[in-house]
């Protein structure tokens, strides 16, 4: 699924590209920080969990304030219970652990005229929106190392005693929106700042989301370690926690990737557009 999504926003590229005459066409690296906000981590951002990300990007302009911008990137996001002020996150005491491996396409307007191959237009600040499609693996540090989650079924996912609650995919899609400021540095040089954020459309990229399983039920399907990690409250209730709340599964995951981006202008040729809503695809 994660190559033919990749594929497909290469392709809306591709289809931009053999319709306007003279673009504007940059291609560069993206360096920069990712975090997370979930079951494990409420606030939106938390600069102790910043993990380094990098990717890859190539970015077409139609007009001084319209472009297409197709990326890839790589990086890791983090959350512990154990950082919380919370009384119930503390005693819930689970962690977690995620690479995330990113294809994006955003569509960016830039406030004001702005392409790197046009000599006129220097700096905007400029925002954007799009998609991504994301693949993911959840770990947590046990025994002193990572062992992956999703295949442990820690909420009884795909146990005989929850046959309608599968494992969740470890592919799935975000919406993207953010923004930045674009700065020509040299004729073909130019230096992003941006900061966008992805809305995700799964609630387990933290692998919490629901309710305490059974964790006998786990243990005899996927054994003591799945059993261990399903609950790892350090005080429990008397009868056990199983029904009781885990996650919060009304508000799905985000993350976010941070940073500045190094460009480097392939083209000479640029159209001269001022008009901020104007974009001729054909």
């Amino acid at each position: 699924m994660f190559r033919k999504i990749v594929i497909i926003l290469i392709f809306i590229g591709s289809i931009f590209d053999s319709s306007v005459y003279g673009q504007s066409r940059e291609m560069g690296i993206m360096l920069g920080v990712m975090n997370y906000k979930g079951d494990l981590q409420k606030s939106t951002y938390a600069g102790e969990n910043n993990l380094p990300g990098i990717g890859f990007l190539y970015r077409r302009s139609y007009s001084n304030h319209w472009a297409f911008k197709t990326a890839i990137s790589y990086g890791h996001v983090t959350g512990d219970d154990a950082q919380s002020d919370d009384p119930f996150n503390k005693n819930r005491n689970l962690n977690f652990r995620t690479s995330i491996l990113e294809g994006t396409g955003q569509f960016e307007f830039n406030f004001f005229p702005y392409q790197t191959a046009n000599p006129s237009t220097i700096f905007t600040p400029y925002m954007s929106v799009g998609l991504s499609v994301f693949k993911f693996n959840p770990k947590a540090y046990y025994n002193g190392g990572y062992v992956e989650l999703q295949p442990l079924g820690t909420e009884g996912q795909g146990t005989l005693a929850n046959p309608d609650k599968k494992l969740y995919k470890r592919t799935n899609l975000a919406f993207v929106f953010g923004g930045g400021f674009k700065w020509k540095i040299g004729r073909r040089w130019s230096v992003v700042l941006e900061s966008v954020v992805r809305k995700t459309y799964t609630d387990y990229l933290d692998d919490v989301s629901g309710v305490y399983a059974d964790p006998n039920a786990i243990r005899v399907e996927y054994g003591k370690t799945a059993y261990f990690l399903s609950d790892r409250s350090i005080v429990k209730n008397n009868t056990g926690n199983i029904g009781r709340q885990r996650g919060d599964n009304t508000n799905r995951d985000w993350y976010h990737f941070t940073g500045v981006q190094f460009t480097y202008t392939l083209s000479k040729h640029y159209i001269d557009q001022c008009r901020p809503f104007r974009i001729k695809l054909w």
